[in-house]
C-alpha cells in the first residue's frame, strides 16, 4: 500500500501535470491514500486528479483523496461534474473549506444525492457565511433520504475561541432524513449545537433507522434531559453499537446548573437584605399573609444534594446505554436473537422520565427538609412580644372624643399611631383579681 503526502511548497503545474498522469496508468494501482491538503489547489484542479484516477466512470477507486483546507470554492462547479458524472474516489476528504457562498456549498451537496462512487465523506468544519438556509438544510435531507452509496460521513462542525463553524438549527431538519436510510453506518455530527431539540430529532431517527452503526455526537450541548431521551430510543434500536456517554456535555450541565444556582442564591441574598430593612409592622403583615413571602432560598445543601442528583441521574442512564450497546453487540455477533429478547431487565427497559434543568432544581428542592436561619434575637422577641394576645386585658388609656391625633403620639408607617406616653403618677394598666381581691400594677 502506497500513501503519498504533499505540501504547498511541493505543488506547481508542472507537478500536477506528473500526478495526473501517474494517476492514470496501471503502476499507481496500489496506491490508497494521497494527502495534498493546505496546496493551494483549487476546484478545477482537484477535478482534474478526480477524472485521472477513475479508471471506468461509475467504478469507484479504493483510494483516500484528502484536499482539506484548499481554496476549492474557486472551480467549484468542476468538482461538482466530476461527482454527478461518478468521477470520485471512494473515500474523499474536504474538511475546513470555506465557502463564501451558500450555494456553492448547496451544490456540492445536491451532487451528492446521485453520487455513486464516494463510500466515506469528510466535509468537516465548512465555514458558510451564516446558519445553513432552508434550500440547503433541504438538500442535505435529500442527501440522507436518498443517496445509497454513502457509508461514512462527517459533518461535525467547529468551536474554537477564534472560529465557530456550524449550520445552525436547520441541521434538525435535515437529520430527519436519515429515517429511511439503511446505507450509512457511521455519523460524525460533533460541534454542531444539536441542544435538546436536535437530542429529540436523533431519538426518532434512531426510532425508525435500522442502519447505523455509529453516532459520535458529543459537544453538542446535550443535557441530562436530551441524554435520557436518547437512551430511551435505544430501547426500540437493535442495530447501532456506538453511542458516546456525553462526559463533556455533563461536565458544561454541570457548569451551567451551577451557575443557575449561584445566580439564584445571589438574587434570594439580595432579597434578604431588603427584607431586613423592613420595620417590624410589615413583619407581621407578612406574618398575616397580608405581604407574599419571599422565595425559598437555595442552601449549600441544596447544592449539594442537585449535584448529587445529577450524577446520580446520569450515571442511571450511562449504565442504561451500556446494557442497550451490548446488547446491540450481542445480537452483531450472532450470540442472541435479533430482538434480545430476555437479556434486559423490565426496569432497564421502561422509559426514564426526562427531567428539565429546572424540573431536577425543583424536584430536589420539594424533596429536601427546609433550613431555618434565625435572624437577630432581639427583633424576634420584640415581635414576639407584640403579637401577644393578653385575653385578661383592658385598655385604659384614655380616649379623646375628636380624632386628631393626641399629644405626644408617634405616627407610623402604615398610618397608624401609636398610644401617647402616660404622664407620671398612678394609671391603672392591669386588673387582675383573685380570692383575696383586686391588685393594682404601676405604669
Amino acid at each position: 500500500m502506497l500513501t503519498h503526502v504533499l505540501t504547498e511548497n511541493q505543488v506547481n503545474e508542472a507537478t500536477l501535470e506528473s500526478i495526473a498522469h501517474y494517476l492514470a496508468c496501471d503502476n499507481s494501482s496500489n496506491l490508497r491514500a494521497l494527502h495534498m491538503d493546505q496546496c493551494g489547489l483549487n476546484g478545477e484542479t482537484v477535478a482534474l486528479l478526480m477524472y485521472a484516477m477513475t479508471k471506468t466512470p461509475g467504478e469507484a477507486r479504493n483510494l483516500e483523496f484528502h484536499v482539506s483546507s484548499n481554496r476549492l470554492e474557486k472551480g467549484i462547479g468542476e468538482i461538482v461534474k466530476a461527482m454527478e458524472t461518478n468521477h470520485a474516489p471512494s473515500h474523499l476528504f474536504l474538511r475546513m473549506i470555506e465557502f463564501n457562498k451558500e450555494e456553492h456549498f448547496r451544490r456540492l451537496l445536491q451532487a451528492l444525492r446521485t453520487n455513486t462512487t464516494i463510500r466515506s465523506l469528510d466535509i468537516s468544519k465548512a465555514s458558510l457565511p451564516y446558519d445553513a438556509g432552508p434550500d440547503t438544510c433541504e438538500a442535505m435531507r435529500q442527501v440522507f433520504a436518498e443517496n445509497k452509496t454513502l457509508e461514512e460521513l462527517d459533518i461535525s462542525g467547529e468551536q474554537a475561541h477564534l472560529e465557530v463553524t456550524r449550520f445552525g438549527i436547520g441541521l434538525n431538519h435535515a437529520l430527519t432524513g436519515l429515517k429511511s436510510n439503511d446505507t450509512l453506518r457511521v455519523l460524525r455530527i460533533e460541534y454542531q449545537n444539536l441542544g435538546l431539540e436536535g437530542a429529540n430529532t436523533l431519538s426518532t431517527v434512531l426510532e425508525e433507522n435500522k442502519g447505523l452503526t455509529h453516532i459520535f455526537c458529543e459537544h453538542n450541548d446535550i443535557n441530562l434531559q436530551g441524554f435520557t431521551i436518547l437512551v430511551n430510543a435505544l430501547a426500540k434500536n437493535y442495530s447501532l453499537l456506538v453511542l458516546p456517554f456525553m462526559q463533556d456535555d455533563q461536565n458544561l450541565s454541570m457548569r451551567r446548573m451551577n451557575i443557575s444556582m449561584r445566580d439564584s442564591r445571589r438574587v434570594a441574598n439580595a432579597a434578604k437584605q431588603e427584607n431586613m430593612m423592613k420595620g417590624s409592622v410589615r413583619r407581621r403583615l407578612t406574618t398575616f399573609g397580608v405581604v407574599k413571602p419571599a422565595k425559598q432560598e437555595l442552601t449549600p445543601q441544596d447544592v449539594d444534594d442537585v449535584v448529587r442528583v445529577l450524577n446520580d441521574r446520569w450515571e442511571h442512564e450511562m449504565n442504561r446505554l451500556t446494557a442497550f450497546l451490548q446488547r446491540n453487540n450481542d445480537i452483531a455477533a450472532g450470540l442472541c436473537s435479533s430482538t434480545g429478547e430476555g437479556l434486559l431487565s423490565e426496569e432497564t427497559m421502561r422509559p426514564t422520565t426526562a427531567l428539565s434543568d429546572k424540573g431536577l432544581l425543583e424536584q430536589v428542592l420539594s424533596n429536601t427538609t427546609p433550613k431555618v436561619e434565625l435572624g437577630n434575637p432581639v427583633e424576634f422577641h420584640v415581635d414576639m412580644m407584640a403579637e401577644l394576645d393578653l385575653s385578661g386585658a383592658k385598655d385604659v388609656t384614655p380616649k379623646k372624643e375628636n380624632s386628631k391625633v393626641p399629644d405626644g403620639a408617634a405616627e407610623l408607617d402604615d398610618g397608624g399611631m401609636l398610644p401617647a406616653i402616660p404622664g407620671l403618677g398612678k394609671e391603672k394598666i392591669f386588673e387582675l383579681e383573685d380570692e383575696s381581691g383586686m391588685f393594682e400594677m404601676e405604669s
